[in-house]
């Protein structure tokens, strides 16, 4: 029983942290393609995904939770399902992993993750990102015990449904998973219960498998997609930059003080150190770290830099056992002690940053799309034209909070003629945009010098970037970087004209 209360304190605290205020951050465009699926039966969700690249497991279960008589309404009721699988995940983790540990390192590894700044991020926007991740924990926690007992049909139909449950959900933790445990298990549970396993695991997934087909299909065919929102022009400089963002991301989290940086490389040297103690299995770390990078290869080839981590959220409870495993290695007292201090400074700056939508390294979690929308719904007049980048602009979410009183055009490729037609008639021409322009060809700059051209421009510059965010960007070669990160410009008809 004295075991249990600090359990029970740490998840009344991740608690805490992972229901409160859930709509502190505004509608992004992924939540609001989950926002408007979820409001479907299940089988028009099916239809929905079929066009999509997602499995259907958790749009299905969020369509039941939304029916439920919930205490909150909207994108907050969707990112309290997230943040309930979170919770869950926490749960899951000492109940597969650390419960049998003994001395500081249980309660270490399970605070490093429960209070993880990136599991508070992403543990409460409206995806599937903690269920993937509680879905992982329980696969990789069956599987090992399999591995363990090859004997046991019991633990063997355990694994098969997590996993079933976990390709069901997201491709990627459930392919990796599947591909780390196909390489590396057969030594522990025979060649035969191998196939066997893997016969029965196509078999579940045979009425996707043509969606999935579609959808590796469309993955082969991604890098033209990725490349429109590259930083560097550089493919191999490319995967330095998505890979230390994931690393900086799964380490301090997205929203931090800049002396935070400095801990990325020692929570890194701790997590080998951990992976390298004594008992640990070689054979299961050969199998995480095939998931790894297996699951790494299938997002970084259709994701940007800043999706990195999300999409690989999953690692996130390994890299928390890991870690804990590592200081508990350190063979000082006071260094131990120091190193924990530090870590909970960071993370403690970290939540609090988050809370006041401060330091964020993805400043589109922050985007002041409420704000934007109220001065275009109270100024934007009816014989006026909003123009939205959609190129590197939450352009359908921005639109969800528009009025309807004044025209606006979402500017992509095909839409240039018509966005050019509109504007020579329009009162004011106002465009959202993102002052980083990624469109093909800059189409965005120069249809706004198009639209502008005679006008009298006023530019109104939001989202500040850090100094050393801008050092960053200089250091990567990118020019002069801008000073803000969005940018609504209002362009008046001159008197007279």
């Amino acid at each position: 029983m004295a075991r249990s209360v600090p359990l029970a304190a740490l998840l009344c605290l991740e608690a805490w942290l992972l229901f409160w205020h859930l709509d502190l951050l505004p509608l992004w465009g992924d939540e609001l393609f989950t926002l408007n699926t979820a409001q479907h039966p299940v089988g028009e969700i099916i239809s929905i995904l079929e066009r999509d690249v997602h499995p259907p497991l958790y749009y299905a279960l969020l369509h039941a939770w939304a029916a439920l008589p919930l205490p909150w309404a909207g994108v907050a009721a969707l990112r309290a399902f997230s943040a309930l699988w979170a919770l869950l995940a926490t749960l899951l983790l000492d109940l597969f992993w650390t419960r049998s540990w003994k001395g500081v390192e249980r309660w270490l590894a399970l605070g490093l993750f429960a209070l993880s700044p990136c599991l508070l991020l992403y543990g409460r926007m409206a995806r599937s990102y903690s269920m993937q991740v509680a879905l992982a924990v329980l696969c990789l926690g069956m599987l090992r015990r399999w591995m363990q007992e090859p004997a046991s049909t019991r633990l063997a139909c355990g694994a098969f449904a997590a996993m079933v449950a976990l390709l069901y959900t997201h491709y990627v933790p459930g392919v990796a998973v599947l591909a780390g445990f196909l390489l590396t298990g057969w030594s522990s549970v025979g060649l035969r219960r191998i196939a066997v396993f893997s016969s029965a695991a196509a078999v579940a997934y045979f009425p996707w498998v043509i969606i999935f087909i579609r959808a590796l299909r469309r993955w082969g065919e991604a890098s033209a997609f990725a490349a429109n929102y590259a930083v560097s022009g550089h493919s191999s400089f490319e995967h330095v930059i998505k890979a230390g963002f994931g690393l900086v991301s799964l380490t301090i989290g997205e929203s931090f003080l800049a002396a935070s940086l400095v801990l990325v490389p020692v929570i890194l040297l701790l997590a080998v150190l951990g992976a390298r103690t004594p008992g640990v299995s070689r054979q299961f770390i050969a199998m995480l770290a095939i998931a790894a990078g297996v699951g790494y290869i299938g997002v970084a080839r259709w994701e940007s830099y800043p999706f990195i981590p999300a999409r690989l959220l999953w690692l996130l409870p390994f890299l928390s056992l890991a870690v804990a495993l590592g200081i508990a290695q350190l063979r000082r007292p006071a260094i131990r002690i120091g190193v924990v201090l530090a870590l909970l400074l960071s993370y403690a700056s970290s939540d609090l940053s988050y809370f006041r939508r401060e330091n964020f390294l993805n400043l589109g979690y922050v985007a002041p799309l409420p704000e934007i929308a109220a001065r275009l719904n109270r100024e934007a007049r009816a014989e006026d034209l909003i123009i939205v980048d959609a190129y590197n602009t939450d352009a359908q979410a921005l639109g969800r909070l528009l009025s309807g009183r004044t025209p606006y055009i979402i500017l992509e490729e095909n839409k240039t003629s018509e966005a050019r037609r509109l504007a020579r008639s329009a009162g004011t021409v106002w465009i959202a945009r993102n002052t980083r322009d990624v469109s093909p060809g800059r189409i965005t700059t120069q249809v706004q010098s198009e639209a502008c051209a005679g006008r009298l421009e006023r530019d109104t510059l939001l989202v500040p970037y850090a100094p050393w965010q801008q050092a960053a960007m200089r250091i990567a070669g990118l020019g002069p970087p801008p000073t803000h990160f969005y940018q609504l410009t209002a362009c008046d008809r001159a008197p007279g004209q």
